[in-house]
């Protein structure tokens, strides 16, 4: 029996008899016969387990396609500069924990940290998949951060009473009487689209806010309706640019007429 109990740095032993003490636990055998067999500690025997199921996942990673945004901050947790980039992206420290677990792959990007991100990364980074062409993004003033520097529950509510220019696009479907057939088109439930492209009001009928869009649901759309469109608000793009967008909201209108 050759011991490692002498070894001071984990990764080092692990180096040298991880693999064979992975092949060991898949084959069913015991904590106490493994450290017997290879001269360690208990406390030994849980970094090894803790170092080869980080290196594992690590490699999962490495080859598992995400979207182009997810892979950037994937790198900077890797590279162990997440944490500066975050900083300096100017995320609070509630958004830089959401943005982190999103990065291990614990849970799904939001609006909200998509939106705070928004002058740094263009929203359609979050939908395409990093082997798919990226479009061209939207250029836009950012005149909302002037006014909210931050996006959190407050600012969320207000900019929810605004239509974005997703929401302007689906207007011209709604003026059209095409929505239903555009949601067929996308493979898309009338009434999940209805959830975020038409205004909720309250029950004295004032106008109350509108749902932002999850991601798979702009996905969904994301041929005709450009994912940077939900996360963009009409003044901030040239009255050009706006006219754009309904012109091409009311090509979709007339072809699905021979749909």
């Amino acid at each position: 029996m050759i011991r490692y109990s002498y070894l001071v740095d984990t990764e080092e032993i692990t180096d040298k008899i991880g693999v064979d003490v992975l092949n060991d636990i898949m084959k069913g055998k015991g904590e106490s016969e493994i450290l017997k067999k290879y001269g360690i500690s208990e406390y030994q025997f849980s970094q090894i387990k803790r170092i080869i199921l980080q290196q594992v996942k690590d490699k999962i990673d490495s080859t598992e396609t995400t979207s182009h945004a997810v892979r950037y901050f994937k790198t900077l947790v890797k590279e162990r500069s997440f944490a500066t980039k975050a900083q300096e992206f100017g995320l609070t420290e509630p958004q830089q924990k959401l943005l982190y677990n999103v990065a291990r792959g614990d849970f799904r990007a939001t609006y909200g940290i998509i939106f705070a991100l928004r002058n740094i990364i263009s929203p359609s980074q979050w939908i395409y998949l990093e082997n798919e062409e990226l479009p061209k993004p939207v250029k836009f003033n950012s005149l909302v951060e002037k006014k909210y520097p931050h996006y959190d529950f407050d600012s969320r509510n207000e900019l929810a009473k605004e239509s974005t220019l997703g929401n302007i696009f689906f207007d011209v479907l709604k003026e059209r009487r095409a929505m239903s057939k555009f949601c067929v088109m996308h493979n898309c439930e009338k009434l999940e689209a209805a959830n975020f492209v038409y205004m909720k009001h309250h029950k004295n009928g004032e106008m109350r806010y509108l749902a932002r869009p999850t991601l798979p649901f702009i996905k969904k759309f994301r041929e005709d309706v450009h994912p940077d469109w939900w996360f963009i608000y009409p003044d901030e793009v040239s009255k050009e640019y706006l006219q754009e967008i309904r012109n091409r909201a009311n090509e979709c209108a007339a072809s699905i007429r021979h749909y």
